[in-house]
C-alpha cells in the first residue's frame, strides 16, 4: 500500500494512507485541492493540488471528486484499478529478463527487430 507524505499546519510532516485522502478537481482544467485529517491532531486540512498532484494522488488510490468532466486527467493516469491486457509480469519473467540485458548478442538482435 502507498503511503503519502504531506504536511499539516499544525503537526508538519505526516504519513497517510490513500483512503484518508479525498482529492476535489475543480472544472476542466485538472487542478484542485486535497484534504485530509491529521492522524495527530485531528485536525480538518485542505491544500490546493495542481494537475501533476492531482494525477500523482490517482495514481495511488485516492478518491477523485469532480465538479464537472475532467479533460486529460484520465490520459494523465489510468485508473489504478485498469491493468493491461496479457499475463502477469512474474518474479521470473524479471530474473530472465535481467539475463537476456547481460546476452549482448540478445540485445542486439531485439534492438535490430525493432528498426
Amino acid at each position: 500500500m502507498a503511503t503519502i507524505r504531506t504536511t499539516c499546519p499544525e503537526c508538519g510532516e505526516v504519513d497517510l494512507t490513500p483512503e484518508s485522502v479525498m482529492v476535489s478537481v475543480h472544472g476542466d482544467s485538472g487542478e484542485g485541492s486535497y484534504r485530509f485529517t491529521c492522524p495527530r491532531c485531528t485536525a480538518a486540512v485542505e491544500k490546493r493540488a495542481d494537475r501533476r498532484i492531482v494525477a500523482l494522488l490517482r495514481s495511488v488510490g485516492v478518491d477523485v471528486e469532480s465538479d464537472g468532466p475532467v479533460e486529460g486527467l484520465e490520459a494523465l493516469v489510468p485508473p489504478p484499478e485498469s491493468r493491461p491486457a496479457g499475463p502477469v509480469f512474474t518474479p521470473d519473467d524479471l530474473i530472465a529478463f535481467h539475463f537476456q540485458l547481460q546476452d549482448d548478442r540478445a540485445v542486439e538482435t531485439e534492438l535490430a527487430s525493432l528498426a
